[in-house]
């Protein structure tokens, strides 16, 4: 396997849950401070933490083809739309274009 790629660690998962979970808890606090009043800074609120938490999803993760091998990694709209098993997405592969449900990976720092 290439070395900018390593195996998802338990500390990965660890904080992607802590940050699923602190996202929900703002979001859980926002709606109680600014509904009903105020809807459209909770909607704001919703979309622009999904952005930032699928944005960072796609620039610390890439994908392994279960077909070719091939590692490789996907724009922010794929990882938003593709279809998510939890350890696994739903992609078609870059390399030798099948669909296939590739294994996520950690990107090495």
């Amino acid at each position: 396997m290439d070395s900018n790629y390593r195996e998802v660690t338990d500390s990965d998962w660890r904080r992607t849950i802590l940050y699923i979970v602190s996202f929900s808890a703002i979001i859980v606090a926002a709606s109680f401070v600014l509904l009903p009043e105020n809807w459209y800074l909770w909607v704001l609120i919703i979309a622009l933490g999904t952005f930032q938490l699928v944005s960072w999803h796609a620039k610390n993760f890439a994908y392994r083809c279960p077909n070719c091998g091939e590692v490789f990694e996907i724009s922010l709209a794929a990882d938003f739309l593709g279809p998510n098993g939890g350890t696994k997405k739903y992609l078609k592969c870059p390399n030798c274009s099948k669909r296939s449900w590739a294994t996520i990976l950690a990107k090495s720092k």
